[in-house]
């Protein structure tokens, strides 16, 4: 609808060559070419409305949302809040109020999990319904994107303003942050309402852990955790909600004179008091870890959704295929211990078909072996699943380096370790990247404190090291050790 031919305007707003004609005097001018690549076109919505003033009588034929409004006003029915089912191609979460108009009934949308395929789908939901119109997370000239498509052209989804669809509704459209469409508030909403408040939803979501901190004692790091990184979810949806009615009602080009909002965030978090410091944090998520029950299984699955390795007592993920080890990596293998199945390793049990759960003694971390992991691969083929520390013990001396994959490192005291390291960046070697450089500020690190933290995106202070970088852009040989006097030597040939 934004950029139409002349064939295209006639089909759309059913124009017959004689009426086409008889308009084509003093209408509006097409879009500056220079934008159109050259190419004749007009802005549909543009055209919809120089029609309306200038022929009304033909102003009935665009698609509905673009006519001229009647002066009546419309009547809210209620809305219908839906989940996904298996009778309709329609699967996602929705909620649509319903609006009886002169010219029939009309189904505004608000998706609550992303976007529609098509918007002709919802035919299918709201038999009763003659026109559809989703709201979409994406932001048009105006605001949130509208739209639209008619029961009678199914074939033509076209982009009606706020302004056109709060005339055809004769009040202004109630908009909803996504993390503000909570059903019960959504089907207990009606036009005239106060503002209210509602409680945010995230993705991840802060309720599975407010529920077992409930359930803990007061004191109890656990507890103490799951509120902390709970109150983080819910405050950062909540700040986004408001901050983005605020940019839309400060917004030059904003819809807000169209729109009503209908909820705020919900100021009161039970969170919010219980929030610790992070050595609490971590000693009650390392305790969530060790669980063994569904609800701390949904929990870890919120907080590695939330913030990856960062709040976890243990980094990022690396696999050891079995049959492709390097004599470091054998050597991890052979050390690990079978465990019965904590909450960690159920995580990442329920997307692969497991045949053993181990700890890694040196470190702690949890090991899953899973058959089958890459489909590239042979499906019997077994492959380790493990979490690298996010440091080396206190007083560790740095011995050597095994490039391989995962990185390891080996300390004066003969101790393996996978290569301290988070989600992101990662630590590799052969090229001229970002994981040879970051492998080359770390190893400065380990050789001046072998307990230095893995490197993080936001480490302040960052150390150059221009002759480890250089080293490490080579193309070892996988499996290559390079010891602590090597290092030292190429650190420093720079």
């Amino acid at each position: 609808m934004e950029k139409l031919t002349e064939a295209e305007l006639r089909d759309v707003f059913r124009l017959s060559e004689a009426a086409w004609s008889r308009i084509t005097t003093g209408m509006i001018a097409p879009i500056d070419p220079a934008h159109t690549e050259g190419e004749t076109v007009w802005s549909g919505r543009a055209f919809g409305a120089w029609l309306a003033t200038a022929h009304p009588g033909l102003a009935g034929k665009g698609p509905l949302l673009l006519r001229p409004a009647p002066p009546a006003p419309a009547r809210y029915l209620g809305g219908a809040y839906r989940t996904p089912e298996d009778d309709t191609a329609v699967d996602t979460e929705l909620f649509a109020g319903l609006w009886r108009t002169p010219a029939g009934v009309i189904a505004v949308v608000y998706p609550l999990h992303g976007g529609l395929d098509a918007e002709s789908e919802l035919l299918d939901v709201h038999d009763d319904a003659d026109t559809f119109v989703v709201v979409e997370y994406a932001y048009d000239l105006d605001g949130p994107g509208l739209r639209a498509v008619d029961r009678d052209r199914p074939e033509l989804v076209y982009a009606p303003s706020w302004a056109q669809l709060a005339a055809r509704l004769g009040t202004p459209v109630p908009w909803w942050p996504d993390s503000l469409r909570r059903e019960e508030h959504l089907t207990g909403w009606r036009p005239g309402d106060e503002p209210r408040p509602v409680e945010v939803i995230t993705r991840p979501s802060w309720e599975p852990l407010y529920a077992l901190a409930d359930q803990e004692p007061e004191g109890s790091p656990l507890r103490h955790a799951c509120f902390t990184i709970g109150h983080r979810i819910r405050a950062e949806a909540a700040e986004s909600a408001a901050t983005e009615m605020e940019h839309l009602r400060a917004w030059k080009r904003s819809a807000t004179a169209s729109m009503v909002f209908p909820a705020v965030p919900d100021p009161a978090d039970p969170g919010l008091a219980q929030v610790a410091t992070e050595d609490v944090v971590g000693a009650g998520l390392a305790e969530l870890c060790a669980r063994t029950d569904d609800l701390a299984v949904e929990c870890l699955e919120q907080v590695s959704g939330w913030s990856g390795a960062e709040d976890l007592p243990y980094g990022g993920t690396f696999h050891v295929m079995r049959t492709e080890v390097t004599r470091a990596a054998a050597e991890w293998i052979n050390r690990l211990r079978a465990v019965p199945p904590t909450a960690l390793h159920r995580v990442w049990e329920e997307d692969h078909d497991t045949v053993g759960t181990f700890v890694d003694p040196a470190t702690g971390s949890p090991v899953v072996a899973v058959k089958g992991k890459f489909r590239f691969r042979a499906a019997r083929e077994i492959t380790y699943i493990g979490r690298a520390p996010k440091r080396l013990p206190a007083g560790s001396v740095l011995k050597e380096v095994v490039l391989d994959e995962p990185i390891w490192v080996r300390t004066g005291d003969g101790m393996l370790y996978p290569a301290p390291v988070m989600d992101a960046p990662g630590l590799s070697w052969g090229y001229g990247g970002s994981g040879p450089t970051t492998l080359a500020e770390y190893v400065g690190r380990l050789l001046d404190d072998g307990g230095s933290p893995a490197v993080t995106y936001d480490d302040d202070g960052s150390k150059d090291e221009p002759g480890l970088r250089a080293f490490f852009r080579i193309r070892h040989e996988r499996g290559t050790r390079i010891s602590r006097r090597q290092l030292i030597r190429v650190r420093t040939s720079s």
